[in-house]
């Protein structure tokens, strides 16, 4: 489980760890918000047995010397902002690897300006998801964002292979999350790219499920489609629900995603997170864990590399 769910409840790390140790939880992905103050604690937590890593969310902790996160994106037209993301991200690949973690979570920026993701989700909540002006927005939004898509996929390359070897070296994997707002890089033909043109093994997708369902609710992608393409690719996910185009967040089962369709698309070693938000209670998120186990557990057996383990 991501620690996204209560990192904001606590200013004690082992309050934070310990509430969803209580959930029955062996495994955790430690999140992004996670405060420099956090990590000596986080560690003894780890180092006493008490819990395992799974994942690290780019960037651990948040760095005291840049805390404002858009100001260090792999796509940044800025140089400066480029070498300090590939500089923090380091330090978080360091931090995964004495954690014990298996992968980092990685996020790259976006276009300034567009707000593709807002205008295309107001038209879809007016009820013109399936009219031409809806039609002509999305084209216009998709053009748009073509025009940039070359700079940022060359300013991403450079950074990435600067990090490759390193977390390489030190047995750490570098999963590519796809994103929600289409102005967001990288794309789904951007992503699969971007794998093609690195073609290092220490890059991995990695697949959010709301973010996938809230981009097929917007006519953007096929959710199924899609994994088939660039399942096999995939180190870790993270695993959520979706009603209409709001709540992306919530436990699974309690949303549209169709989990039984969606999840023998991944390999059988992928990581399974489950990443909620705060409103989510322990007794929806025991519910949705014992069914997730009951689904697919039931199918393979039950180790900690097991396709199924919702960690």
């Amino acid at each position: 489980m991501s620690t996204s769910w209560n990192v904001y409840k606590h200013h004690s790390s082992k309050a934070m760890l310990e509430e969803i140790v209580a959930l029955g939880f062996k495994w955790i992905e430690l999140s992004h918000g996670i405060d420099a103050h956090m990590v000596t604690e986080i560690s003894e937590f780890v180092q006493r047995g008490r819990v395992r890593i799974s994942s690290l969310h780019n960037f651990y902790p948040v760095p005291r010397e840049r805390n404002d996160l858009s100001l260090l994106q792999f796509t940044s037209c800025r140089e400066d902002q480029r070498r300090w993301a590939v500089s923090f991200t380091q330090r978080t690949i360091d931090h995964a690897a004495r954690l014990g973690a298996s992968c980092v979570v990685l996020h790259f920026g976006n276009v300034g300006g567009l707000r593709s993701y807002r205008r295309l989700r107001q038209l879809a909540l007016q009820g013109k998801l399936y009219t031409k002006e809806f039609a002509r927005a999305k084209i216009r939004e998709i053009l748009c964002r073509e025009r940039w898509s070359a700079p940022l996929k060359e300013r991403a390359v450079d950074c990435l292979l600067q990090l490759g070897d390193y977390a390489g070296a030190k047995g750490v994997r570098l999963g590519i999350e796809n994103r929600k707002a289409y102005e967001e890089f990288p794309s789904e033909r951007e992503l699969l790219a971007l794998l093609e043109k690195l073609s290092h093994p220490t890059f991995g997708y990695w697949h959010n499920f709301g973010h996938s369902q809230v981009k097929e609710h917007l006519t953007l992608v096929n959710h199924k489609e899609w994994l088939e393409r660039v399942g096999s690719r995939a180190v870790g996910s993270h695993v959520r629900d979706v009603q209409g185009l709001d709540d992306d967040n919530l436990p699974p089962f309690s949303g549209t995603i169709d989990y039984p369709r969606l999840v023998p698309l991944l390999p059988k070693d992928c990581i399974f997170v489950l990443d909620l938000k705060g409103f989510s209670r322990s007794g929806a998120i025991r519910a949705s864990v014992k069914r997730w186990k009951n689904m697919f557990l039931s199918q393979e057996t039950s180790g900690g590399e097991s396709r199924s383990s919702a960690r």
